[in-house]
């Protein structure tokens, strides 16, 4: 009947189960076919293996035995029915075997992390039973989860191997800025706020938001000030996460002296330093190091953002933390409509300007530019094709993600780019809206009390100096249980020095060449702290 749920059933060789037109074994000899499955399975070293549907357990035994070096398996249940049944049978317990009830795709990938996501280089699915057929739908979408929190793990650590090292150091470049800047939480408006991005689609709002100008409070990424100043509009906040010198271009011609610099505490200090008395601080938590528990513990850990690695996205957060009202978005695009990379008067247009001649006329540079991205073309918001990448896909799920608790208060007012999953709004109605706005006071009010005290700055370096001192003095000359956890110990106080390692030490003693190049390492930042002393 349509309404029955799982029905177990007894055959000549064991029990099967039965749910509707679904037969999870096959009758013959139902225990035989998993365990026959599992034993001829292969997979590679550090594989997380995914089961889809637990069944009644049979295969799982034999799919431990055959697990490779580092390797797991996850089983997931979509059905509390099915699993109600699985629940009384003889499951195995084994550390590297994990099995979840769950049909949330969010609740998949925090499997993975709970299994520890950085032993895995890959998922492969191997049902062992037909339960996966009651939703194949939903165990691919899980399936899909898994793949991404470890395809997302490996890239965040690539990304840190590649600019760990350079976060780090501007981390440490900018703590003596921490005296003369407030925090991000300082700040907060009573008005709507519209975030600008340097997308192409930006050209087309500026109109509109100049003949409205007094009714909103703007927020700009930093590529786009060049931009909006050229189009007559003064960024009141504009925010900065680049933690190479690629951006100071940005700022040439310097920010209007009204505009304020939200930036993360890792990005480059050469542009904190163009806006002293206006210079707020945020931190976006790129690694879980003890130098920012520290941080916080002195009182000198800025206003903690989620490490969403665009500065779009970032510029959305911090829109949705300035004010409770409603939040439009103009130049996201997130793709290359019209074939072009940023709005007008942006540094890339400008080079590509600068640069053109009669062999290279204008647009070939952008022509170029895409000609080495791995490009797709995919249905824009305006009903046409638009080219994107991976990686600014992978912004723009993360900018949904974002706003997905504040949809109510947040718009796409850009006529052309990626969906952003969130409601769009025509520019006549945005104006139609902000035309409605009471504008009085200050479009952005300023707390000076959420500062930073000189002498904690001070003190923290000095503290700091110290801890390096000793990490620098390390030896591995005993492998005394006691003497290792006190290595161990004092490298996790100085991750900071190690972070961008490609060989993070995962459990077990760390050898005596990685504690050699701790050791250096620290050296090196133990200078750049003493530097940084005596400049405060």
């Amino acid at each position: 009947m349509a309404g029955e749920g799982p029905l177990l059933l007894q055959t000549d060789k064991g029990q099967t189960l039965v749910w509707g037109a679904i037969q999870f074994y096959p009758s013959p000899d139902p225990e035989e076919y998993a365990r026959r499955k599992a034993r001829v399975f292969t997979c590679a070293p550090r594989t997380l293996v995914f089961v889809p549907s637990i069944g009644l357990g049979y295969g799982l035994r034999e799919l431990l035995a055959a697990l490779p070096e580092g390797g797991a398996i996850l089983c997931i249940e979509a059905f509390q029915e099915v699993m109600a049944i699985a629940a009384v049978r003889d499951i195995p317990r084994d550390p590297r075997l994990l099995l979840v009830r769950t049909a949330d795709t969010s609740a998949a990938a925090e499997a993975v992390r709970r299994l520890g996501t950085g032993r895995f280089r890959r998922v492969v699915e191997i049902p062992l039973s037909a339960g996966y057929r009651r939703a194949p739908e939903l165990y691919r979408n899980l399936r899909r989860a898994m793949e991404e929190e470890i395809s997302q793990y490996w890239h965040n650590r690539l990304t840190l191997i590649a600019l760990g090292s350079l976060q780090v150091r501007n981390v440490i470049s900018n703590i003596p800025l921490l005296k003369t800047a407030l925090d991000f939480s300082a700040l907060s408006t009573d008005l709507p706020v519209v975030v600008a991005g340097a997308g192409p689609s930006l050209d087309g709002c500026t109109e509109a938001l100049l003949r409205h100008r007094s009714r909103f409070a703007l927020v700009a990424v930093d590529t786009a000030l060049p931009s909006l100043r050229a189009a007559g509009l003064t960024p009141d906040i504009v925010i900065a996460l680049e933690a190479q010198l690629a951006n100071l271009q940005d700022f040439i011609p310097g920010a209007d002296a009204k505009t304020l610099l939200a930036c993360d505490i890792s990005s480059h200090p050469t542009a904190a330093r163009l806006f002293d008395g206006r210079l707020f601080m945020f931190c976006s938590t790129f690694a879980p190091l003890r130098l920012f528990h520290r941080m916080a513990e002195a009182g000198l850990l800025p206003a903690v953002f989620p490490p969403l690695g665009s500065v779009g996205v970032t510029a959305v957060h911090a829109a949705l933390r300035l004010t409770r009202g409603q939040v439009f978005l103009a130049g996201l695009d997130f793709s290359f409509p019209g074939m072009r990379t940023h709005a007008r008067n942006a540094p890339s247009h400008l080079a590509m300007l600068t640069a053109s001649s009669r062999l290279s006329p204008v647009g070939q540079a952008s022509f170029s530019a895409m000609a080495d991205r791995s490009l797709a073309a995919v249905t824009g918001k305006d009903g046409k094709p638009v080219l994107t990448d991976r990686v600014l896909r992978s912004y723009r799920d993360g900018l949904e993600r974002e706003a997905t608790e504040h949809r109510d208060r947040v718009a796409d007012v850009s006529p052309a780019g990626l969906p952003l999953g969130v409601p769009s709004l025509s520019l006549r109605d945005m104006e139609e809206a902000l035309s409605r706005v009471n504008a009085r006071g200050p479009r952005v009010s300023i707390d000076r009390s959420k500062g930073y005290r000189a002498e904690s700055v001070a003190r923290f370096l000095g503290s700091e100096r110290e801890l390096l001192s000793r990490a620098v003095e390390m030896r591995p000359s005993s492998r005394a249980p006691g003497d290792i956890e006190a290595m161990r110990e004092m490298l996790d106080e100085v991750g900071h020095v190690w972070l961008h390692f490609p060989d993070p030490p995962e459990g077990g003693t760390p050898s005596d060449g990685f504690i050699a190049r701790a050791r250096v390492a620290a050296g090196y930042y133990l200078q750049r702290i003493t530097r940084m002393e005596s400049v405060v």
